[in-house]
Formats: structure tokens, sequence, C-alpha cells
């Protein structure tokens, strides 16, 4: 992440986007960065539950604090504990599917299945 922060450092806002959210919908992210447009200082972040999870979009104004983040401390962290009107929580229920064990990748394998190319 800080290593990202870094290479962005002159990006007006950075997409943390995990790889094993399987299932994602491209229109639903299109969906997320629609919404961090129209409200460029504040974060725009999956609702989970009550709270933020990821993907989620910093914008730049928050580099600083992140690249702070250290021990048991996370972005999500950094993120929840902002003022409500600082976050955007949005629906993303493609990012649901998300594969951390074996028994959730034998699960994303089975939904995601495509046709093989002939």
């Amino acid at each position: 992440m800080k290593c990202g922060l870094l290479r962005a450092r002159y990006s007006a806002a950075i997409l943390f986007l995990p790889v094993d959210l399987a299932g994602l919908d491209p229109r639903e992210l299109g969906r997320a960065i629609a919404r961090w447009q129209s409200s460029r200082r504040a974060v725009v972040a999956r609702r989970v539950g009550t709270r933020a999870g990821t993907p989620l979009i910093l914008p730049h104004r928050l580099y600083p604090r992140a690249r702070r983040i250290g021990g048991d401390l996370g972005l999500r962290d950094l993120v929840n504990d902002l003022p409500r009107d600082e976050v955007t929580l949005i629906e993303l229920p493609s990012a649901a599917l998300d594969v951390d064990t074996r028994a959730d990748l034998e699960r994303a394998r089975r939904r995601i299945r495509r046709p093989l190319d002939s």
C-alpha cells in the first residue's frame, strides 16, 4: 500500500482493489469511480454492514495519513475512523465473492466457469 501511495503521489486519488474479488463486476467499479468523481474529497468505499471495506478510493488529501499506517492499524481502520460526511459507502454486491480459502476458490470456480472458446 505504501509503495502504491508513493508512486501515485501526484494523482488525485488511488483505487485500492484487492486481487481476490473473483466476481467483481467492472460496471460496479465504474459506478464507484463515478461516485468519487462527483465528490473528490470523500473516500468512496464498499459498504460492508455499516463499515467501509475494499474496493475503496482514497483521495489525495489522505495520503499522508495512510502512509503513517503501521502495526495492527489498516487502511480500513483509517477510513472507518473518519467522520461520516467524509466517507461514501456504496453497494458492490459482486465484491462479496472474496477468495481467502481453498473453499472460497472452489466456490468461485463453480460460479465463474466460462465455456472454452472454440
